[in-house]
């Protein structure tokens, strides 16, 4: 997916914007540039993982979100999340 094609929406409270991600294989991204977001002050993106609408670490990033991204860093870590088996040991826990 490209950077250009996602959705952002105006999220007003925070100051921002927020596009949502629903990939095949059952994972869920929300990408958000905020006042709030790790990078947001700084015109940068951060993004979150969900599976069956828990928030998850299934790249193994260390943390449930990962921010400070350009554009292309985004868009790299949607085609590394969309590639994903659905079946992800990391999450499958969570079931």
């Amino acid at each position: 997916m490209k950077f250009k094609d996602l959705n952002f929406k105006e999220d007003k409270p925070r100051k921002g914007v927020q596009a949502w991600v629903d990939f095949p294989n059952g994972f869920e991204v929300s990408v958000v540039k905020h006042y709030y977001s790790y990078g947001g002050e700084k015109g940068l993106y951060e993004i979150g993982v969900f599976k069956d609408g828990i928030m998850c670490d299934p790249l193994g990033w260390g943390d449930e979100v990962k921010g400070w991204l350009k554009p292309e860093d985004v868009e790299q870590e949607l085609a590394s999340i969309g590639a994903l088996e659905s079946t992800n040991p990391i999450v499958d826990h969570l079931k």
